[in-house]
């Protein structure tokens, strides 16, 4: 059975879809205001391996991820840089797919640009106040966090202190806040602005998510994914907008990737600190080992980038590469009869090792996606498998049936 750690629930959970064998899951995509970096990526990285690996269980999945593409952050870019919104993130959405695509990754069922969905998000704000929610401030329309008594559930905040209004994405200490639903329009957003029941302005951030989940997979739904910087504000928010408009916790399961740091410090766009996917790819590192290096460790613990690091730690994956190139080789051989012998023994050392493989990797991924002891048992395999290699003791049947188990597996890690 697949075990998931719930966040909100502080423990793993067995997996089972809410509804028929359809596994529906949002994740937090990018804010298109500056580029990604492999940080970013990490958390990209194991939601497209959770999706391969329902999809291995034999689930159907439907996933939807958003893109930000109406926030504070992109409009002073957009102003910083002397380009149009619409310019600037044009450009960032593509050099993010870019990275995506060269990181073998599935594109998701729906990718939702958040200027697409401001409708959904007027009528889901127009909900919440009819439900007395909603605080008419000046500068526009606020979430009543002292009314939503749960706030701070996910987060586990313990000092309920009450901070006021929120006026930017970020908070400035980790409390009560009421945040914005709807920025009235001002001078500074330029062109960027919609006509409301509210006055002309834009969404704030963390109603989008809600409205195009809720829009695309309904009112509750299995798996909502993110990085750990989403849990609070942004996931708390969003289970308090959602809980408010319908009454209903919107995901069965939460999940969150830890950080990725760069030479022990803390990766951040705010801070300089970022390595992007084209800057490795520029000094060499193929984008397939880069992306095992990012896979190499369970999603709940944090990693480290270091080029050195990195070089020590991507061996084994190139190693078992090239085993396999040689292994694929065997398969496709004429069979020789001195070499694979004539009984019914032929094929059963292959036949073992695929088991192993199949069997060690699926209870690996089935207690909460654990691609680093996952990883450690394939290798442990491989380097068994090298040792029949070098011994001369592999048949063309044995390599079929390791070939084969490593190409199911790799249909989840991408990485062989």
């Amino acid at each position: 059975m697949l075990r998931l750690f719930d966040t909100f629930a502080g423990k793993k959970k067995t997996f089972r879809p809410l509804k028929d064998n359809v596994v529906r899951i949002y994740t937090c995509g990018p804010s298109v205001y500056n580029y990604s970096h492999i940080g970013n990526f990490r958390t990209y990285l194991f939601e497209d391996v959770l999706v391969r690996y329902l999809l291995y269980k034999g689930y159907r999945v439907k996933r939807v991820m958003n893109i930000t593409d109406v926030e504070d952050k992109a409009i002073v870019a957009a102003r910083r840089e002397n380009v149009s919104l619409a310019e600037l993130e044009s450009e960032k959405t593509r050099a993010f797919f870019r990275d995506w695509n060269a990181l073998g990754m599935t594109r998701p069922d729906v990718v939702a640009k958040a200027s697409e969905h401001v409708p959904q998000m007027i009528r889901m704000i127009r909900r919440i106040c009819a439900r007395g929610y909603c605080l008419d401030g000046r500068d526009g329309i606020y979430f009543n966090v002292r009314k939503f008594k749960a706030y701070g559930s996910l987060r586990r905040i313990r000092k309920r202190t009450y901070f006021g209004k929120a006026k930017g994405d970020d908070y400035a200490w980790e409390g009560l806040w009421d945040f914005r639903l709807w920025k009235r329009w001002t001078r500074g957003d330029g062109n960027v602005r919609w006509s409301s029941p509210f006055g002309y302005g834009r969404p704030g951030w963390h109603i989008e998510c809600s409205a195009m989940s809720i829009h695309y997979l309904g009112e509750r739904f299995d798996i909502h994914c993110g990085g750990t910087d989403n849990i609070y504000p942004h996931h708390e928010n969003e289970i308090a907008q959602s809980k408010a408009a319908y009454g209903k916790m919107p995901a069965a399961i939460w999940m969150h990737a830890k950080h990725l740091t760069l030479d022990k410090k803390k990766m951040s766009k705010r801070s300089g600190n970022v390595l992007h996917v084209k800057d490795l790819t520029a000094r060499g590192v193929r984008p397939k080992c880069l992306r095992f290096y990012l896979l190499s460790l369970r999603y709940r613990r944090p990693l480290d980038f270091s080029m050195k690091q990195f070089r020590h730690d991507v061996c084994d994956c190139e190693r078992t590469r090239k085993l396999m190139e040689r292994l694929s080789r065997l398969k496709a051989a004429v069979p020789d009869l001195k070499m694979s012998g004539n009984g019914k023994k032929d094929g059963r050392k292959g036949e073992r090792i695929a088991k192993n493989i199949l069997q060690g990797f699926e209870s690996a991924m089935d207690d909460d996606m654990n691609t680093g002891l996952a990883f450690r048992r394939i290798f442990q395999q491989m380097n068994e498998t090298e040792k029949q290699m070098q011994e001369k003791k592999l048949s063309r049947k044995d390599a079929v049936a390791i070939v084969n188990a490593m190409g199911k597996i790799d249909t989840v890690l991408g990485v062989f």
